[in-house]
């Protein structure tokens, strides 16, 4: 029997022609979380990072220490907190604030920056386009291109766009610089040139970002605002504000929600970078929860190579047996528009070799 609150109408997340209600957002039972927004461990969850003492000078025994650091975090858990690093605070709360104002705009004033049937970019209330098991989110989703921004910005916002578009070009330049500094550090720490990722990315029209906004849900129980899944990507830059809701999943059969930290970036393993270290790094599956009391904003910065890059262990870091078959972020790119949704570590599985 259907309950009263699962009959109320979503305004939030209803597009113009499609009036959704509480119901349409209910997951199947087995996804139903265990954990709530704010349910932390009493200790410290992932590792914490802090680049204080390298961003000056990447030379010395603190650079060695911090590479095999970061190495470990992403080999144990594919999840660790990065501080103190060197991203200045003026910008991320530029960005919080415009797209804050973004979201709050009228409906119909958003949807004029719509994303299209073929592709997923753009502005969309949840994701229509998964039928069921829907997101509890207002997305943004764009590449790494000056065009786009301004392109939905100028689409939706008019003579008004500079302020958010300038804004989203400060705050994707800023993490871009940030990524090639972590992957520096993680080929650093794995023993390969330190340009062995870098050398791959100065194209950007493969990465791309994904900027969440979860409203206050009167069915946190029974509703997610993201799946779990692995990042198909090769390395995930999260910020996220101070209400808790990301949760990762250790050892396969246990919930830990991720505590926020002030100023601080999450960082995870993709399926890409476990597949190009054989395994070394973990890409881990995740899953973002929603409250009753407060909204919440999440904003993904997901690194990917030129589309022609070949994905394929270096010998050295394949000390048995060679886990998967070579294949190119084009390709890979390709299947995941064709799947769609990804669940658990579905999208990486496919180039997985038997044994």
């Amino acid at each position: 029997m259907v309950s009263r609150i699962e009959e109320e109408s979503v305004d939030a997340l209803s597009s113009l022609d499609q009036k959704l209600h509480v119901k349409n957002f209910i997951w199947c039972e087995k996804e139903w979380p265990s954990l709530s927004f704010d349910e932390f461990e009493d200790e410290e969850d992932v590792p914490v990072i802090s680049l204080h003492e390298i961003l000056e000078s990447k030379k010395g025994d603190t650079y060695e220490k911090l590479c095999q650091l970061m190495v470990t975090a992403s080999a144990t858990w594919g999840f660790f907190k990065l501080v103190n690093h060197g991203v200045a605070s003026e910008i991320t709360k530029n960005i919080k604030l415009r797209l804050h104002e973004f979201f709050d705009l009228p409906m119909e004033q958003k949807l004029k920056g719509g994303r299209s049937a073929s592709l997923p970019l753009g502005y969309s209330a949840t994701n229509p386009d998964y039928g069921e098991n829907l997101p509890w989110a207002e997305i943004i989703q764009l590449l790494q291109s000056p065009q786009q921004t301004l392109g939905l910005a100028k689409n939706v916002l008019g003579d008004q766009h500079q302020p958010f578009s300038d804004a989203m070009s400060e705050y994707m330049d800023a993490l871009d610089k940030l990524g090639m500094i972590i992957f520096e550090m993680l080929a650093h720490g794995l023993g390969l040139p330190d340009d062995f990722f870098t050398k791959h990315f100065t194209e950007k029209d493969s990465t791309m970002i994904r900027i969440n906004r979860y409203p206050p849900c009167p069915l946190p129980e029974k509703c997610l605002g993201l799946g779990s899944h692995s990042d198909p990507h090769t390395l995930t830059i999260l910020f996220q504000d101070e209400v808790g809701g990301l949760q990762v999943l250790q050892n396969d059969n246990q919930w830990i929600g991720i505590r926020p930290v002030p100023n601080s970036f999450i960082i995870n393993i993709g399926d890409t970078l476990e597949a190009w270290t054989n395994g070394r790094l973990r890409s881990v599956v995740h899953r973002a929860v929603v409250n009753k009391e407060k909204r919440r904003l999440s904003i993904a910065y997901f690194m990917s190579p030129a589309c022609s890059t070949v994905i394929e262990s270096p010998p050295q870091l394949i000390t048995h047996d060679k886990l998967y078959v070579p294949f190119t972020w084009g390709d890979f790119r390709n299947q995941l528009l064709i799947q769609k949704r990804v669940s658990g570590k579905t999208a990486l599985n496919r180039y997985r070799l038997n044994y």
